[in-house]
């Protein structure tokens, strides 16, 4: 079984384990076994108070096993203020419903570190699509950061590749994001590679990460309604 944690193209696997991102404002009456639900940094409008109480409507559903994605974004999505205003919203949330946060994070890093820094969070945060240099990634490890990587992996001039051999194995995760030709099994035979690790003693690593993190039965497969 692979555990792909962030995952906007569902594969319909019985077998692998996946965390579908939704968009609040795409959240159906049914939904997927296990989903991560948040509003990105790109999608924050005028009508986001709105947007945020839905989010906390309907946050504590059972399937929903991660707030997010969410967080900043130096290059796109409204002023840094307003992104900071929805971003502290998702970590209260986070903290109310005792799930973990998925984050995004574009050139903010800094700020982000920080920010945990100062409100000392009980839930994980994890940033997702992480390819930052090693510097970074042992300043996160000072507070306690998850990381899930994808992508970035296959590309050798990539800070994801620098950087994944510093990240320890208790607080590694894995991801194939917004991309429907990248397979899981590609991203874990890749990293196991770069980790100089057997796929399956990877396998192990991140399920038992999932498992103690996100306090779920991977296999139980269940879908609710709310």
């Amino acid at each position: 079984m692979y555990i792909n944690l962030h995952t906007h193209h569902p594969t319909g696997s019985v077998t692998n384990t996946e965390v579908i991102n939704l968009n609040i404002n795409s959240i159906r009456n049914t939904l997927p076994r296990y989903c991560s639900v948040g509003l990105h940094p790109w999608d924050i409008d005028s009508s986001h108070k709105q947007q945020l109480l839905l989010l906390r409507k309907v946050a504590s559903t059972k399937n929903i096993v991660a707030i997010g994605e969410c967080g900043l974004d130096k290059l796109k999505g409204p002023n840094l203020a307003v992104q900071l205003e929805v971003f502290k919203a998702h970590i209260e949330i986070s903290e109310h419903t005792q799930k973990p946060l998925i984050i995004h994070c574009v050139k903010s890093y800094n700020e982000i570190i920080k920010l945990k820094k100062d409100i000392q969070p009980s839930q994980a945060w994890i940033f997702h699509g992480f390819n930052a240099p090693k510097e970074t990634t042992e300043q996160a490890l000072k507070h306690n950061f998850y990381f899930s990587l994808g992508a970035s992996l296959f590309n050798s001039e990539a800070k994801a590749q620098q950087s994944l051999p510093y990240i320890p194995h208790n607080r590694l995760f894995l991801e194939t994001d917004d991309n429907p030709q990248l397979s899981i099994e590609s991203i874990y035979k890749k990293s196991a590679l770069l980790l100089n690790l057997d796929t399956s003693q990877l396998q192990e690593i991140v399920k038992d990460n999932f498992k103690r993190l996100f306090n779920v039965d991977t296999q139980h497969h269940q879908s609710i309604k709310f």
